[in-house]
């Protein structure tokens, strides 16, 4: 009887654990929007997330729209010579994402994405 009962109470502890820990939905990728101008630190991101040189961007990227596009990234070796086949591509489309106030920037089509520490941006409501 002893057995049973503490088989019982078992169970309903791991049941009750289980559904306690979904109470709280994990936070998800937000579209985002910069709080101020910060074009040189987007660019930087950009760079280190296409491992690339630094590309030329605006200062108001990100104020307006939570998506940029780039068009003719050129792609290069180590030695800076153009990759063959890679300078007829279509143009590279990012987005500014947020996430317990850290934002990201996301390449569209690879879905790689990289965080921005010092990039200050809020939720896109729109």
């Amino acid at each position: 009887m002893l057995k049973e009962c503490s088989s019982s109470i078992l169970a309903a502890l791991l049941i009750c654990g289980c559904s306690v820990q979904n109470e709280k939905p994990t936070p998800k990728l937000q579209h985002a929007l910069l709080i101020e101008p910060q074009g040189e630190l987007i660019a930087q991101g950009i760079a280190r997330l296409m491992r690339s040189e630094k590309i030329a961007v605006a200062n108001d990227v990100f104020m307006k729209r939570s998506l940029m596009v780039v068009d003719n990234v050129t792609k290069t070796d180590g030695l800076g010579n153009p990759i063959m086949g890679k300078q007829l591509n279509m143009p590279d489309r990012f987005e500014l994402l947020i996430k317990n106030n850290l934002c990201f920037v996301r390449h569209l089509d690879s879905k790689a994405t990289e965080p921005l520490p010092d990039v200050q941006c809020k939720v896109n409501d729109i």
